[in-house]
């Protein structure tokens, strides 16, 4: 190499190009690509109070859960007492208890007699609402804004299904996404889990992890989301990273998520997750502000049906 007349040795190379990399920034390489976030669908809940949410997006289960496999103790209604909007940008979900822990009817609500001769285990109603046959997602950043709900035996979820379970394919090899759950003993604790067949420690275990906010989650509201790509799940709350998965983390399990996903929103009450419900514990709310979908980069996509 020759510089200004001067032939440089191999070591005088060397040095020179030492010289030049050091006044390169040294997190220039490291710096990751800008995300760039495209809104390409929301839930802002406006609307009169007490309105229910938009049936554009949303259907209902009704019912009890206690014949699901988690032993919970509510009834799923579509009653605005259970689920609607304030008429503030919010919707609410709220359960109210029913009965006590000796199955004596409490209140005089019209319908509870009827709800406790089909499910006489249930203590309390509450809602829960999912976009099966409306809308599905593939990719992209999936995040609630919500306050959780006080109390012992609380129980509230925002999470995904795979689209294929209505066409048949049972759980877990649909596979499943919990964005947020909480149980209401450990009030300052948000899980995040991923289900699906043949998962190392049990399909019912799942692969998560959690996020301890250092104060009970009921306290205020707080964010929380998935960004999804292929073979890659990233659960954020307020946008602190605590659980990356990808394939080689649930090894020898089977990665089932680069398909559709539907929404699930519910408070139960109750159930193996969620333990003992307080028996003083007369009514919860959980309040959402809103949901949101984001393309990452131009990827992610709705699909409207």
């Amino acid at each position: 190499m020759k510089l200004k007349g001067y032939v440089l040795s191999g070591t005088a190379i060397a040095l020179a190009f030492l010289l030049a990399t050091s006044l390169v920034p040294a997190d220039a390489a490291a710096k990751p690509a800008p995300k760039l976030l495209k809104l390409l669908w929301s839930d802002e809940f406006a609307g009169k109070k007490g309105a229910l949410p938009s049936t554009k997006t949303w259907n209902y289960d009704i019912g009890n859960s206690y014949g699901w496999g988690n032993s919970e103790l509510e009834y799923y209604t579509q009653k605005p007492a259970n689920i609607s909007l304030d008429g503030k940008g919010k919707l609410v979900v709220t359960a109210n208890r029913i009965s006590d822990t000796s199955g004596s009817q409490v209140g005089a609500v019209a319908g509870t007699e009827q709800i406790l001769n089909m499910c006489p285990e249930c203590q309390f109603t509450s809602a829960k609402i999912k976009s099966a046959n409306k809308l599905g997602f593939q990719y992209g950043r999936i995040e609630i804004r919500m306050k959780n709900p006080a109390g012992a035996g609380t129980w509230p979820a925002f999470w995904m299904l795979g689209n294929d379970l209505l066409d048949g394919n049972p759980w877990p090899e649909c596979g499943e996404i919990d964005i947020m759950e909480a149980r209401g003993f450990m009030g300052e604790v948000a899980f995040g889990t991923i289900h699906g067949p043949n998962f190392a420690n049990g399909n019912f275990g799942g692969y998560g992890s959690t996020y301890n906010n250092g104060a009970q989650l009921s306290d205020a509201f707080h964010t929380y989301a998935i960004e999804w790509k292929k073979n890659q799940m990233d659960f954020y709350v307020d946008d602190s990273l605590y659980l990356s998965a990808t394939p080689k983390d649930i090894a020898p399990g089977r990665w089932v998520f680069n398909q559709e996903f539907f929404l699930i929103l519910n408070l139960a009450m109750g159930g193996e997750f969620a333990g003992d419900l307080d028996p003083a514990l007369m009514q919860s709310q959980m309040s959402i502000d809103y949901i949101r979908f984001y393309s990452i980069n131009g990827i992610g996509k709705v699909i409207k049906h």
